[in-house]
């Protein structure tokens, strides 16, 4: 009997994690090696939990590194899949700051779309944990059909450049030549017995060997020798070798890997009847059936109210028969029968039914009801623990910025942020536009521009550039958010309308704003409107530069707001600094610049654009400007809302809980410190909380300016 183990290294990947920790390893560290899967993995069918695959691979790590001292962590529990992974990875695994991480379900999973999305949410949760663990997967297979998820997983581990080791390459074929007699390494085709773990710790130990050696691997599977060529190439640099955080987009719609489980200590549950809390204490990670609820009557009924697109229910299902019968609702509506009769020998399962499945994001009520609850029961109906997904969290944006001729120091003296020189003059937070793009700074989507989430994944944004959905197309994102900090005069200006914009601009949008002062030197002034009666005595006061006659400037404090229409000629003064929400356009037309110069050369004019674009006569600035620096504390005060935009002010002192059915709202803390969930949040944070967040709950004393398109919050 030979094993062709080159074979099984289906994927070298990048072994930079692994290679470090072999290093550590090396150096007499003290680590932690963890293994998360299904039953195979918990050691199902080996004689002694010390001949399984797992304990033999860690026996691996503690023989080649005799120096070192390791900790062992099997968090293997039968007949679970990738689905229930996401949702407990972070306690059974991570919790532990393990440093290498084996993952696999090839044969829990089922090879299928579903299967490929969970799976890629337990590998992103895995590989994106604060301490950066080394991660790799292997796929097992069932041994008389040779079914196995590994062609969905393979492609996740590929993306993600996980070193991937395959059994139905290596084991499999003995089987199927007759080299090797099933029932010599497995009872029932797919739990190995002590030979079969033995073989199966022996494939993975060899990739593992080969990748500490850093030998080439001279297989004959071009798929070997492609992923091979393309780890020394770079290709997958940065994904399974690169800090936390830093990973690609998804591949899926990723829905899982966010995931939230919920029992009886931490659900928010509306009503109880006939349902009693289990809190007696889990002894184990395998003691699966615990803090959960339990019920014996018909008509009994629980109901928790949960947030996300995506539900799941666990419960037990029991070969102790006959056994109750439930049904789960979503909303009132009925999804899934809960049959607790297990027809099998084996033991009792904890069965995970999905209820919603990338369903409409925000809260939901998820409803149990014993419908069926035969005489002679051995044992209550079990309800474990219901499981949420595909509640995306908030979006923390680093900001980009513009150094001007007019700027100063106080973005990065007053807000903290890093960036240098005295000449700072915004800060632009939360934007799509490529004069200055936001990135998104930790999470799902570290690393990534806001424009590219718009172009890739509309579903952040409530699907608003559809081209399905024609009240909500967009062909942009729609907003820029800006901190500008005006330590001089800015020039006399004027932004254009969309319509001028779109003809005259290459398809630019126009550039509707508004100004949040958030300090002013006292007796400031702003430049709002003009004075020329008519086009006539505008173009004449313009080409003969009787600015004192044009220019109207108004008194303005700290906490006015400003709406500043397209065709407004107006100016931010020096000493002012402010908040300003706007069309996302960079679409700005100079009327007058004091004649200064910018590098000995006076900055360009766009005086025929204005004369075309300002609205003649200019409106009362009373009807601009209105006085927001004191608002009520613990609710939201809408500033201003058009066609554009709705601003709002939030006065947190303590703990504020808002409904939101805004297809996404932009956040920008002002002032204070505080919480967004679980999330610390301080002045000069910008947010961007996306669709299906669903509720805000802010905790704390703090400001903050709150921004979407089309839509509204309110007070809960």
């Amino acid at each position: 009997m030979k094993i062709n183990y080159d074979n099984g290294i289906k994927n070298i990947g990048n072994t930079a994690r692994l290679k470090e920790v072999f290093a550590r390893a090396g150096r007499g560290e003290a680590l932690t090696i963890a293994f998360l899967g299904g039953s195979i993995t918990q050691g199902s069918l080996a004689s002694r939990p010390e001949l399984c695959y797992a304990a033999r691979v860690f026996k691996w790590w503690e023989e080649t590194f005799p120096k070192a001292k390791f900790t062992y962590i099997n968090a293997g529990i039968g007949a679970t899949d990738s689905q229930f992974g996401c949702a407990r990875a972070a306690e059974d695994v991570l919790s532990f700051k393990p440093d290498v991480i084996s993952v696999e379900y090839a044969v829990n999973d089922e090879n299928s779309p579903h299967y490929m999305e969970t799976f890629e949410g337990v590998v992103r949760k895995l590989l994106g944990a604060e301490n950066a663990p080394a991660v790799y997967t292997f796929y097992n297979v069932c041994y008389d059909t040779g079914v196995s998820a590994e062609e969905i997983h393979s492609k996740i581990a590929e993306y993600y450049g996980l070193p991937a080791f395959s059994i139905k390459s290596t084991i499999y074929p003995l089987l199927t030549s007759g080299e090797v007699k099933n029932r010599d390494i497995t009872p029932d085709d797919l739990h190995p017995n002590d030979k079969g773990h033995e073989m199966v710790a022996s494939v993975i130990t060899y990739g593992l060997e080969k990748i500490r050696r850093g030998e080439i691997v001279n297989s004959e599977s071009e798929n070997c020798k492609k992923v091979a060529e393309e780890s020394e190439s770079g290709i997958c640099e940065t994904v399974s070798g690169g800090t936390p955080g830093n990973l690609p987009a998804p591949l899926t719609a990723n829905a899982y890997e966010d995931s939230v489980r919920y029992r009886n200590q931490n659900a928010h549950i509306i009503s109880c009847e006939g349902w009693t809390a289990d809190d007696t204490k889990q002894e184990h990670i395998t003691d699966i059936f615990k803090n959960g609820w339990t019920a014996t009557e018909k008509g009994a009924k629980i109901s928790f109210k949960v947030k996300g697109t995506c539900i799941g229910v666990q419960y037990r299902r029991t070969v102790q028969l006959p056994a109750p019968v439930a049904v789960a609702r979503v909303d009132g509506e009925e999804k899934a029968k809960l049959d607790a009769n297990f027809d099998e020998t084996w033991g009792d399962k904890l069965c995970l039914d999905t209820l919603l499945d990338h369903g409409k994001g925000g809260e939901h009520v998820v409803e149990i009801e014993i419908i069926d609850a035969p005489e002679g029961s051995k044992l209550p109906f079990y309800l474990v623990s219901v499981i949420s997904s595909g509640n995306p969290g908030p979006l923390f944006l680093e900001p980009s910025f513009a150094h001007t001729i007019w700027g100063g120091k106080r973005l990065r003296e007053e807000f903290g942020y890093e960036e240098q020189g005295d000449d700072i003059g915004e800060c632009w937070g939360i934007s799509a536009h490529p004069s200055g793009e936001s990135t998104v700074r930790s999470g799902a989507y570290a690393g990534k521009k806001l424009s590219e989430l718009w172009e890739r994944h509309p579903e952040l944004f409530g699907n608003m550039n559809s081209k399905h959905d024609e009240e909500r197309k967009y062909d942009r994102f729609p907003l820029l958010i800006k901190i500008i900090d005006a330590k001089a005069d800015l020039s006399i200006q004027v932004h254009p309308d969309d319509e001028y914009a779109k003809v005259n601009e290459n398809g630019s949008l126009g550039k509707t704003e508004c100004w949040y002062i958030l300090d002013c030197d006292e007796d400031s002034t702003l430049v709002i409107g003009h004075n020329a009666k008519d086009k006539k005595e505008l173009e004449d006061m313009i080409d003969t530069g009787r600015w004192s006659e044009f220019i109207r400037e108004i008194p303005v404090k700290k906490g006015d707001f400003i709406q500043i229409d397209p065709g407004t000629v107006h100016a931010i003064k020096g000493g002012i600094m402010l908040l300003e929400t706007q069309q996302n356009s960079d679409i700005t037309y100079r009327v007058y610049d004091y004649d200064r110069l910018q590098n000995g050369k006076p900055r360009q004019l766009h005086v025929k654009q204005s004369k075309d674009v300002i609205t003649v006569p200019a409106k009362s600035a009373s009807e601009s400007v209105k006085n927001f620096a004191q608002t009520p504390e613990n609710t939201v005060t809408e500033m201003y809302s058009c066609k554009y935009y709705t601003v709002s002010k939030v006065n947190v002192n303590g703990k504020l809980d808002l409904e939101n059915d805004a297809p996404f709202l932009c956040l920008s803390v002002i002032r204070g410190e505080g919480k967004l969930g679980g999330s610390e949040i301080k002045k000069g944070d910008h947010i961007l909380l996306p669709a299906g967040y669903g509720n805000l709950l802010l905790e704390g004393h703090m400001e903050l300016v709150v921004s979407t398109a089309p839509g509204s919050i309110d007070n809960r």
